[in-house]
């Protein structure tokens, strides 16, 4: 009987371009949250290093160009372990939608194993492996609420954002994230800034205060992103922004029925639409450390 994981999207509260990094990336600063829309991962150990990837999606890879893999193998290697497993992707999380969806499957695949096959690593070691398959990655070893900065892998727990109730839209295209930032034409970051950061966030944060330097672009590109933004707003949200370098944007809403109500709207534009909560790093933990045996859609209310 295969052991099953959660894997949870990303929101960014936040997403601040500081600069262009010498080795060519940009430098960000940017405000991560967990949030309970969520794929599952079943894993099943096998005797022999063998590593093998099934999905019910028709559109992820499940050679060694999927994160799930690579980081699994990356974790065999670390450790030296001859044992190897069977894993089952099932896919909520939208694909090239700003959410971290494959990077939230390589962290979960990380921590997963290392209960399966009764390994441990030191933290360092693991944060270099999550950081070396991709930015984003790090973040979802802890979850919560975080700031990250460099190329967004360097991790700082903040206190967990009191969030309302989330409506995600996905207006139905996806948006590659390396053109987005390509477009992007901007000076080298003062590092010594960089590093006073950590503590620049207050207690108790106005969200609207910041924004999504990427959103100019997307919208630019993809005016149905702007769209749905704009629809959020006229159905009642407090907040509405863009996830990432797109396609999903996100509304904070006051209550149950304002933002179920968004989401009816949003599926009758044609959209997929998900209401959800955000996940704090506490319980991101709890469900971190145990397998469960989970029903689709029980987290979320969506489509």
């Amino acid at each position: 009987m295969p052991n099953t994981f959660l894997s949870f999207a990303k929101i960014n509260l936040s997403l601040e371009i500081l600069g262009r990094r010498p080795d060519g990336y940009h430098e960000l600063r940017t405000v991560f949250q967990t949030i309970n829309l969520c794929d599952q991962i079943e894993i099943e150990v096998t005797a022999t290093p063998d590593i093998v990837l099934t999905c019910d999606s028709p559109d992820v890879p499940c050679d060694g160009h999927n994160l799930v893999v690579r980081a699994a193998q990356a974790l065999q290697s670390a450790v030296g372990t001859r044992q190897g497993a069977r894993i089952h992707l099932r896919k909520q999380i939208p694909m090239q939608a700003g959410l971290g969806g494959g990077s939230s499957n390589a962290a979960v695949a990380l921590l997963a194993l290392q209960q399966l096959w009764d390994v441990q690593l030191p933290q360092d070691e693991l944060h270099g492996i999550a950081a070396r398959l991709g930015a984003d990655v790090p973040f979802f070893l802890t979850g919560g609420t975080a700031l990250g900065l460099g190329r967004g892998d360097r991790i700082y727990p903040l206190l967990d954002a009191e969030l309302p109730f989330i409506v995600l839209v996905h207006p139905g295209v996806s948006v590659p994230t390396g053109p987005v930032f390509h477009r992007l034409n901007m000076g080298l970051t003062n590092a010594t800034t960089v590093h006073t950061l950590p503590s620049s966030l207050p207690v108790g944060f106005d969200w609207r205060q910041v924004g999504n330097a990427l959103e100019a672009v997307v919208f630019e590109d993809f005016p149905v992103v702007r769209q749905a933004c704009d629809r959020l707003r006229a159905w009642g949200a407090l907040l509405a922004r863009m996830s990432g370098s797109g396609s999903v944007v996100f509304g904070l809403f006051a209550d149950a029925a304002t933002s179920e109500a968004a989401r009816q709207a949003g599926l009758a534009a044609g959209w997929r639409c998900w209401v959800c909560r955000s996940v704090g790093r506490a319980a991101y933990a709890q469900l971190m450390h145990r397998a469960y045996t989970v029903g689709r859609g029980k987290l979320h209310r969506g489509n």
